[in-house]
Order: structure tokens, then C-alpha cells, then sequence
């Protein structure tokens, strides 16, 4: 029981991290190439951006990945 509440709390801070960064970043970023990298239907970051239409919880994890993935400057 404790252990699905702390997903969904995890779930919960990455939906309002993705979604706060896609909106203060949209103008920067190639959405048509974040939803490509997820394999997600097109338009499902245009439609949370534009018409503010929520995200399925199936796409936040990989949605914080790929953003995670580009917003840290390592070297590889």
C-alpha cells in the first residue's frame, strides 16, 4: 500500500516539474522531436501547451527522462 503512494507521489512532483518546464521553455524547444524521442502520439505536447489538455500519466516518466537527459551539461 505505502509503496503505490510513494509512485504516485513521485508521479505527482514529476508531472509538475515536466509540466512547469514545458510551459517556461516551449519557445526554445522542438516539440515534434520530444514526442519522436517517446515514441508519444504527435501532438501530445502542442495540445498540453496550447490548449492545456492534460498529459496521460503513461507519458510523464518518459517525458521527465528525455527532459532530464537534455537539461543536464555532462559530458559523455
Amino acid at each position: 500500500m505505502s509503496v503505490e503512494l510513494v509512485k504516485d507521489k513521485k508521479t505527482q512532483n514529476n508531472r509538475k516539474r515536466v509540466e512547469k518546464w514545458l510551459r517556461n521553455n516551449q519557445k526554445y524547444i522542438n516539440i515534434t522531436a520530444i514526442e519522436k524521442e517517446i515514441a508519444a502520439p504527435k501532438g501530445l505536447v502542442q495540445k498540453f501547451i496550447k490548449y492545456n489538455k492534460k498529459i496521460n500519466d503513461k507519458w510523464i516518466d518518459p517525458l521527465y527522462g528525455v527532459i532530464k537527459q537534455f537539461t543536464t551539461f555532462t559530458l559523455r
